[in-house]
Protein backbone atom coordinates (compact mmCIF):
# COMPACT_ATOMS: atom_id res chain seq x y z
CA UNK A 1 0.00 0.00 0.00
CA UNK A 2 2.55 2.57 1.17
CA UNK A 3 4.12 1.78 -2.34
CA UNK A 4 0.86 2.47 -4.34
CA UNK A 5 1.16 5.88 -2.32
CA UNK A 6 4.51 6.87 -2.93
CA UNK A 7 3.96 6.40 -7.06
CA UNK A 8 1.12 8.77 -7.23
CA UNK A 9 2.08 12.24 -8.57
CA UNK A 10 0.22 15.77 -8.17
CA UNK A 11 0.33 18.64 -10.87
CA UNK A 12 1.03 22.17 -9.86
CA UNK A 13 -0.04 25.33 -11.73
CA UNK A 14 2.75 27.69 -10.72
CA UNK A 15 2.05 30.85 -12.12
CA UNK A 16 0.40 29.73 -14.96
CA UNK A 17 2.79 26.57 -15.84
CA UNK A 18 1.88 23.09 -15.09
CA UNK A 19 4.69 21.28 -13.27
CA UNK A 20 4.31 17.58 -12.65
CA UNK A 21 5.15 16.39 -8.89
CA UNK A 22 6.23 12.97 -9.11
CA UNK A 23 6.58 10.71 -5.73
CA UNK A 24 5.37 13.89 -3.63
CA UNK A 25 4.96 11.63 -0.34
CA UNK A 26 8.70 10.05 -1.24
CA UNK A 27 10.30 10.45 2.35
CA UNK A 28 13.15 12.69 1.95
CA UNK A 29 13.99 12.90 6.15
CA UNK A 30 13.18 9.78 7.39
CA UNK A 31 13.29 10.36 10.94
CA UNK A 32 11.45 13.47 10.97
CA UNK A 33 8.67 11.92 8.30
CA UNK A 34 9.28 14.77 6.16
CA UNK A 35 8.44 14.19 2.52
CA UNK A 36 9.35 15.77 -0.91
CA UNK A 37 5.74 17.57 -1.00
CA UNK A 38 7.07 19.24 2.73
CA UNK A 39 9.82 20.45 0.97
CA UNK A 40 8.17 21.88 -2.22
CA UNK A 41 5.20 23.08 0.26
CA UNK A 42 7.73 25.43 2.43
CA UNK A 43 9.73 26.42 -1.05
CA UNK A 44 6.32 27.67 -2.63
CA UNK A 45 5.60 29.55 0.71
CA UNK A 46 8.64 31.08 0.81
CA UNK A 47 9.69 31.80 -2.82
CA UNK A 48 8.25 35.53 -2.99
CA UNK A 49 11.05 35.98 0.00
CA UNK A 50 14.05 33.79 -1.63
CA UNK A 51 13.71 34.95 -5.24
CA UNK A 52 15.47 38.63 -4.60
CA UNK A 53 18.56 36.50 -3.59
CA UNK A 54 18.42 34.30 -6.35
CA UNK A 55 17.95 37.36 -9.25
CA UNK A 56 20.96 37.30 -11.60
CA UNK A 57 22.97 35.25 -8.96
CA UNK A 58 24.40 31.54 -10.26
CA UNK A 59 22.79 28.73 -8.21
CA UNK A 60 24.52 25.66 -7.51
CA UNK A 61 22.42 23.24 -6.53
CA UNK A 62 22.48 20.49 -3.69
CA UNK A 63 20.34 17.33 -4.90
CA UNK A 64 19.39 14.79 -2.70
CA UNK A 65 16.86 12.68 -4.90
CA UNK A 66 16.62 9.79 -2.66
CA UNK A 67 16.67 11.77 0.80
CA UNK A 68 18.90 13.25 3.20
CA UNK A 69 20.11 9.68 4.06
CA UNK A 70 21.23 8.36 0.65
CA UNK A 71 23.62 9.94 -2.10
CA UNK A 72 23.85 13.25 -3.36
CA UNK A 73 25.56 15.28 -5.58
CA UNK A 74 26.25 18.81 -6.06
CA UNK A 75 25.43 20.45 -10.21
CA UNK A 76 26.96 23.45 -11.18
CA UNK A 77 27.02 22.85 -14.79
CA UNK A 78 23.40 23.17 -15.91
CA UNK A 79 24.41 23.07 -19.81
CA UNK A 80 21.91 20.19 -19.99
CA UNK A 81 18.80 22.46 -18.69
CA UNK A 82 19.96 25.03 -20.98
CA UNK A 83 16.72 27.24 -21.00
CA UNK A 84 16.33 31.26 -22.09
CA UNK A 85 12.96 32.12 -20.60
CA UNK A 86 11.13 33.83 -17.39
CA UNK A 87 11.15 30.90 -15.40
CA UNK A 88 15.30 30.20 -15.31
CA UNK A 89 18.08 30.83 -17.09
CA UNK A 90 21.47 29.64 -17.99
CA UNK A 91 24.74 31.95 -18.69
CA UNK A 92 27.99 30.52 -20.27
CA UNK A 93 30.67 31.04 -17.72
CA UNK A 94 34.30 29.67 -18.23
CA UNK A 95 35.64 28.28 -15.63
CA UNK A 96 39.79 29.13 -15.23
CA UNK A 97 40.98 26.24 -13.29
CA UNK A 98 39.66 23.98 -16.28
CA UNK A 99 40.14 25.68 -18.97
CA UNK A 100 36.07 24.91 -20.01
CA UNK A 101 32.80 26.61 -20.67
CA UNK A 102 29.96 25.86 -18.04
CA UNK A 103 26.22 26.86 -18.39
CA UNK A 104 25.37 28.63 -14.64
CA UNK A 105 21.69 28.52 -13.36
CA UNK A 106 19.85 31.76 -12.71
CA UNK A 107 16.54 31.21 -11.04
CA UNK A 108 13.70 33.85 -11.85
CA UNK A 109 10.67 32.44 -10.52
CA UNK A 110 8.76 30.37 -8.26
CA UNK A 111 8.58 27.61 -10.71
CA UNK A 112 11.90 27.43 -11.26
CA UNK A 113 12.66 26.81 -7.55
CA UNK A 114 9.62 24.39 -7.39
CA UNK A 115 11.08 22.58 -10.46
CA UNK A 116 15.10 22.61 -9.18
CA UNK A 117 13.67 21.72 -5.42
CA UNK A 118 11.45 18.48 -6.75
CA UNK A 119 14.11 16.80 -8.78
CA UNK A 120 15.64 16.76 -5.23
CA UNK A 121 17.29 19.77 -4.97
CA UNK A 122 17.31 20.73 -1.44
CA UNK A 123 19.61 23.32 -1.09
CA UNK A 124 20.39 26.21 -3.15
CA UNK A 125 23.83 27.90 -3.02
CA UNK A 126 25.05 31.03 -4.44
CA UNK A 127 27.88 32.61 -5.82
CA UNK A 128 28.68 36.36 -3.84
CA UNK A 129 28.85 38.02 -7.24
CA UNK A 130 26.06 38.31 -9.77
CA UNK A 131 25.81 38.26 -13.93
CA UNK A 132 27.54 39.54 -15.74
CA UNK A 133 30.11 40.91 -12.91
CA UNK A 134 31.58 37.73 -11.88
CA UNK A 135 34.83 39.16 -11.23
CA UNK A 136 33.61 41.86 -8.97
CA UNK A 137 31.77 40.26 -5.68
CA UNK A 138 28.39 42.44 -3.91
CA UNK A 139 28.99 41.01 -0.59
CA UNK A 140 32.15 39.60 1.69
CA UNK A 141 31.14 36.70 3.56
CA UNK A 142 32.51 35.92 7.21
CA UNK A 143 31.96 31.99 7.38
CA UNK A 144 32.17 31.03 11.25
CA UNK A 145 31.87 26.85 11.94
CA UNK A 146 32.47 24.68 14.69
CA UNK A 147 33.46 20.92 14.28
CA UNK A 148 30.36 20.09 16.86
CA UNK A 149 26.94 21.95 16.82
CA UNK A 150 27.09 21.43 21.22
CA UNK A 151 30.04 24.54 20.24
CA UNK A 152 27.92 26.73 19.06
CA UNK A 153 27.67 29.06 21.80
CA UNK A 154 30.74 30.19 20.96
CA UNK A 155 30.32 30.60 17.13
CA UNK A 156 27.09 33.69 18.68
CA UNK A 157 29.93 34.71 21.39
CA UNK A 158 32.66 35.40 18.20
CA UNK A 159 29.90 36.70 15.94
CA UNK A 160 29.48 39.12 18.48
CA UNK A 161 32.75 39.95 18.67
CA UNK A 162 32.71 40.55 14.64
CA UNK A 163 30.18 43.01 14.71
CA UNK A 164 31.42 44.81 17.78
CA UNK A 165 34.95 45.26 15.36
CA UNK A 166 32.49 45.86 12.29
CA UNK A 167 31.03 48.55 13.59
CA UNK A 168 33.58 50.55 15.23
CA UNK A 169 34.75 50.70 11.33
CA UNK A 170 31.13 51.57 10.61
CA UNK A 171 30.97 48.72 8.82
CA UNK A 172 27.14 47.07 8.59
CA UNK A 173 26.53 43.40 8.89
CA UNK A 174 24.08 40.94 8.47
CA UNK A 175 23.84 37.94 10.52
CA UNK A 176 22.55 34.38 9.53
CA UNK A 177 22.95 30.76 10.18
CA UNK A 178 24.24 28.38 8.20
CA UNK A 179 21.68 25.66 8.96
CA UNK A 180 24.70 23.18 9.73
CA UNK A 181 26.88 23.94 13.00
CA UNK A 182 27.50 27.68 11.90
CA UNK A 183 26.66 31.37 10.99
CA UNK A 184 27.71 33.64 8.27
CA UNK A 185 27.88 37.49 8.51
CA UNK A 186 27.27 39.18 5.09
CA UNK A 187 29.05 42.59 4.58
CA UNK A 188 27.27 43.81 1.59
CA UNK A 189 29.18 45.68 -0.90
CA UNK A 190 29.35 47.67 -3.96
CA UNK A 191 30.77 45.57 -6.66
CA UNK A 192 33.59 47.23 -7.01
CA UNK A 193 36.39 45.11 -5.71
CA UNK A 194 38.62 41.84 -7.16
CA UNK A 195 37.69 38.94 -5.17
CA UNK A 196 41.46 39.33 -3.89
CA UNK A 197 40.77 42.37 -2.16
CA UNK A 198 37.57 40.94 -0.74
CA UNK A 199 39.17 38.26 0.67
CA UNK A 200 42.38 40.07 1.78
CA UNK A 201 40.12 42.60 3.68
CA UNK A 202 37.68 39.61 5.36
CA UNK A 203 41.40 37.58 6.08
CA UNK A 204 42.44 41.22 7.96
CA UNK A 205 39.36 41.42 10.05
CA UNK A 206 40.05 37.63 10.99
CA UNK A 207 43.20 38.46 12.15
CA UNK A 208 42.33 40.57 14.27
CA UNK A 209 39.96 38.64 15.94
CA UNK A 210 41.96 35.66 16.26
CA UNK A 211 45.13 37.78 17.96
CA UNK A 212 42.30 39.09 20.48
CA UNK A 213 40.65 35.89 21.51
CA UNK A 214 43.34 33.01 20.84
CA UNK A 215 42.02 30.57 22.64
CA UNK A 216 38.46 30.93 20.63
CA UNK A 217 39.24 31.77 17.46
CA UNK A 218 41.21 30.27 14.56
CA UNK A 219 41.21 31.65 10.83
CA UNK A 220 41.88 29.24 7.73
CA UNK A 221 45.19 29.71 6.21
CA UNK A 222 45.49 28.88 2.07
CA UNK A 223 46.39 25.19 2.14
CA UNK A 224 45.49 24.35 5.61
CA UNK A 225 42.86 22.25 7.11
CA UNK A 226 39.54 23.84 8.82
CA UNK A 227 38.05 22.71 11.64
CA UNK A 228 40.87 21.44 13.79
CA UNK A 229 40.02 22.18 16.93
CA UNK A 230 37.09 22.94 18.90
CA UNK A 231 38.19 26.48 18.60
CA UNK A 232 35.38 28.64 15.67
CA UNK A 233 37.46 29.05 12.80
CA UNK A 234 36.70 31.97 10.36
CA UNK A 235 36.94 30.91 6.76
CA UNK A 236 37.73 33.87 4.66
CA UNK A 237 38.33 31.54 1.88
CA UNK A 238 34.42 31.51 1.11
CA UNK A 239 35.86 34.67 -0.95
CA UNK A 240 36.71 33.19 -3.93
CA UNK A 241 35.33 33.31 -7.87
CA UNK A 242 32.82 30.61 -8.15
CA UNK A 243 32.40 29.53 -4.44
CA UNK A 244 28.95 29.26 -3.24
CA UNK A 245 27.44 30.19 0.17
CA UNK A 246 24.09 28.49 1.22
CA UNK A 247 20.93 31.01 0.25
CA UNK A 248 19.24 33.01 2.80
CA UNK A 249 15.75 30.43 3.29
CA UNK A 250 17.49 27.57 1.83
CA UNK A 251 16.48 24.58 3.46
CA UNK A 252 19.52 22.41 4.93
CA UNK A 253 19.67 18.32 4.27
CA UNK A 254 20.60 17.67 8.32
CA UNK A 255 18.51 16.49 10.74
CA UNK A 256 15.31 18.23 11.51
CA UNK A 257 15.24 20.01 7.87
CA UNK A 258 16.94 23.23 9.25
CA UNK A 259 17.07 26.53 7.60
CA UNK A 260 19.28 29.06 6.73
CA UNK A 261 18.18 31.81 8.76
CA UNK A 262 18.26 35.86 9.12
CA UNK A 263 18.96 36.48 12.68
CA UNK A 264 18.95 40.15 14.68
CA UNK A 265 21.88 40.99 16.80
CA UNK A 266 19.54 40.79 19.73
CA UNK A 267 19.27 37.41 19.07
CA UNK A 268 22.95 36.67 18.46
CA UNK A 269 23.75 38.69 21.56
CA UNK A 270 21.15 36.50 23.90
CA UNK A 271 21.56 33.09 22.07
CA UNK A 272 20.05 30.03 23.79
CA UNK A 273 19.30 28.41 20.36
CA UNK A 274 20.69 26.17 17.97
CA UNK A 275 20.50 26.14 13.94
CA UNK A 276 18.52 22.90 13.74
CA UNK A 277 15.82 24.98 15.90
CA UNK A 278 14.73 27.07 12.40
CA UNK A 279 13.48 24.65 10.59
CA UNK A 280 11.08 24.24 7.36
CA UNK A 281 8.02 23.87 10.10
CA UNK A 282 8.81 27.14 12.06
CA UNK A 283 10.39 29.74 9.95
CA UNK A 284 7.16 30.53 7.50
CA UNK A 285 5.79 31.82 10.40
CA UNK A 286 8.51 33.41 12.19
CA UNK A 287 8.70 35.53 8.79
CA UNK A 288 5.32 36.34 8.86
CA UNK A 289 5.94 37.85 12.60
CA UNK A 290 9.42 39.54 11.72
CA UNK A 291 9.40 40.03 8.19
CA UNK A 292 12.68 39.39 6.16
CA UNK A 293 15.46 40.44 8.29
CA UNK A 294 18.17 40.29 5.18
CA UNK A 295 16.26 42.59 3.31
CA UNK A 296 18.76 45.36 3.57
CA UNK A 297 21.39 43.16 2.22
CA UNK A 298 19.64 43.94 -1.44
CA UNK A 299 19.89 47.27 -1.20
CA UNK A 300 22.32 48.59 1.31
CA UNK A 301 25.88 48.52 0.30
CA UNK A 302 29.55 49.72 1.47
CA UNK A 303 32.68 50.46 0.68
CA UNK A 304 35.40 48.50 2.12
CA UNK A 305 38.05 50.82 4.42
CA UNK A 306 40.91 49.14 2.23
CA UNK A 307 43.52 51.98 3.87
Amino acid sequence: MMKEIEELSEVWDIDGNELKISKPNKLYWPKEGYTKLDLLKYYRTMAPLLLPYLKDRPVTMHFFPRGIEDFSFYKRNFSDEKKEHNLFKTEAYTEKSQDKVIEVLMINSTFGIIYFAAKGGIEFHLWSAKFPKYERPDLAIFDLDVRNVSNFKNVLKVAGYLNKLLVSNNIKAYPKTSGGTGMHVYVPIVPEYSYETTRAWVQSISVKLADKYPNLITISRDGNKTHTSNKVNIDHMQNVTSRNTVAPYSVRAYPKAPVSTPLTWDEVKKGGFVPSDFNIKNIPKRVEKLGDLFAEVLKHKETLPLS
